[in-house]
C-alpha cells in the first residue's frame, strides 16, 4: 500500500505501476486530506518491482508505504469488506488506532502472525480523517500479545494509540458487533 500526499502524483504512481509489472490494484482512490491511498498485490517479484517504480514516481509525496510479501491471509478480505467478524471465544477486546494507513498495515500483519487473536475490523483513512482503525478479539494474553507485537511494527511513530480492554462488557461487544462508525452508513 502506497499513501501518497498529493492526488495528481498519486494517478501518476498508479499509471506507473500497472505498467512496470501485472499486479492487481484491490483499491486506489483519494482519502480524507486531499491524499491518495494504492492497494496493489500479486505475486512477490512483479509486486516488488510495481511497488519500487511507483514510490519512485510519488518521491517527496510519499508519505508512507508497506510491502508485505506474505501478507497475513485475513488482511485483504478484512480490508475489502471492512465488516465486523464474529467474536468466538476470548473475552479481550484490543483496539489500535494510527495515522498512517500503510503502518497500520504492517502492524497488523505482525499482530495477527505474532498471536492468536481474530481480526474484527480492519478500516483505513475512509472516514477516519485518514487515520486508520483495527480491533482484535481473544484470550487476554494473546491480544496483550498482539497489540505488543504491532506496537513494536509501529516503530518510531508518535501518531498511534491502543487499547486492551479485558472482559468486555456485553453491552459494548453488542454494539462493536454493529461497526464503529457512529452512522450505521457512512455519510463521508
Amino acid at each position: 500500500m502506497l499513501d501518497i500526499g498529493d492526488i495528481p502524483r498519486g494517478l501518476l504512481a498508479l499509471d506507473l505501476l500497472v505498467k512496470e509489472a501485472e499486479v492487481e490494484v484491490l483499491s486506489a482512490g483519494t482519502v480524507q486530506a486531499g491524499r491518495y491511498l494504492i492497494l496493489f498485490g500479486g505475486p512477490v517479484e512483479p509486486t516488488q518491482y510495481a511497488y519500487a517504480r511507483a514510490s519512485e514516481a510519488a518521491g517527496s509525496m510519499l508519505n508512507d508505504a508497506v510491502l508485505l510479501p506474505w501478507v497475513e491471509e485475513r488482511i485483504v478480505p478484512a480490508l475489502m469488506d471492512s465488516v465486523i467478524h464474529p467474536t468466538a471465544g476470548g473475552d479481550t477486546l484490543g483496539v489500535l488506532q494510527l495515522g498512517s494507513s500503510p503502518t497500520m498495515l504492517r502492524a497488523v500483519d505482525a499482530a495477527l502472525k505474532g498471536a492468536l487473536v481474530q481480526l474484527l475490523q480492519l478500516r483505513v483513512a475512509e472516514g477516519l480523517g485518514g487515520r486508520s482503525l483495527a480491533t482484535v478479539f481473544g484470550e487476554t494474553t494473546d491480544v496483550e500479545a498482539a497489540i505488543e507485537v504491532a506496537e513494536s511494527a509501529i516503530g518510531p511513530r508518535s501518531d498511534w494509540s491502543t487499547s486492551v480492554i479485558r472482559n468486555i462488557d456485553p453491552t459494548v461487544a453488542a454494539r462493536l458487533s454493529q461497526g464503529t462508525h457512529f452512522f450505521s452508513a457512512w455519510r463521508g
